[in-house]
């Protein structure tokens, strides 16, 4: 099995400093911040990573939309295990509290709901998710999508991407995916597995549609072929591999 095959993608987290004209900024300072469902409209990547109730690795990632008034319509792709189950649309509701958590709840074509306690963070704009329900481990979050120009030229650019995982032993990968803006892919992946690091040198297509959703074949060593999703006006995507066999998801930034 490669050691490319089983991944959980590395959690990306945001700090917020603020500073006060003459002084540092208090607690008391910062007036309270209230939340309703209003807060969460528009358009999200989302990526959750765990295990399902049969303890196996498994990966999800897709994309909602958030009516402002507690719906949500969106599409998803899960890969538990090397089983993928790609683009699947989904519905959903959501409860934002005025102190900016809530739950929502997700349902895929022809599948189960999901259950999660949500927090929103009203500075970055991103949803924390944590599945409540019984027998199941994942946990992730949403980004908005933004201002992003969602065509091959329109991500072109330069992007860091890590992760970690398993595979018999710890792995854990990083990488360049440079993006040339008319859907050519090139770049660097490093992978340490179990303390094993092998560098190689990537190549591969990319396409964006005008939803910000796309796909990201690659290869190293096997081939990649991730399922993305442009968020962060056009400076992030998420990814999901749909190859056989393979379990992984990451994160790509500008």
């Amino acid at each position: 099995m490669s050691s490319r095959k089983i991944r959980i993608a590395a959690f990306v987290f945001a700090g917020v400093v603020v500073l006060g004209c003459t002084s540092w900024a208090t607690a008391a300072d910062v007036a309270p911040v209230t939340c309703s469902n209003a807060s969460i409209k528009g358009a999200y990547g989302f990526i959750l990573t765990g295990s399902d109730a049969s303890d196996k690795y498994e990966v999800t990632g897709g994309q909602i939309k958030a009516s402002g008034t507690g719906t949500l319509t969106g599409t998803e792709t899960v890969n538990d295990y090397g089983v993928v189950d790609n683009n699947a649309t989904l519905t959903g509701t959501y409860s934002l509290g005025s102190t900016c958590t809530g739950t929502a709840t997700i349902t895929p074509r022809g599948g189960t709901a999901s259950n999660y306690d949500i927090v929103f963070d009203s500075v970055t704009k991103q949803i924390e998710m944590l599945e409540t329900d019984s027998g199941v481990t994942r946990s992730g979050y949403a980004m908005q999508q933004g201002a992003a120009t969602c065509t091959a030229a329109g991500v072109k650019g330069t992007y860091g991407f890590h992760g970690l995982g398993v595979d018999v032993t710890p792995t854990a990968f990083d990488g360049q995916f440079i993006l040339d803006g008319a859907g050519n892919l090139s770049g660097t992946e490093t992978v340490s597995a179990g303390g094993t690091v092998s560098t190689l040198a990537i190549s591969g297509t990319y396409t964006v549609g005008s939803n910000c959703q796309g796909t990201l074949p690659y290869v190293f060593n096997s081939t990649v072929a991730l399922n993305i999703v442009v968020v962060n006006s056009g400076k992030t995507f998420i990814g999901i591999d749909t190859a056989s066999g393979i379990v992984a998801s990451g994160v790509a930034q500008q």
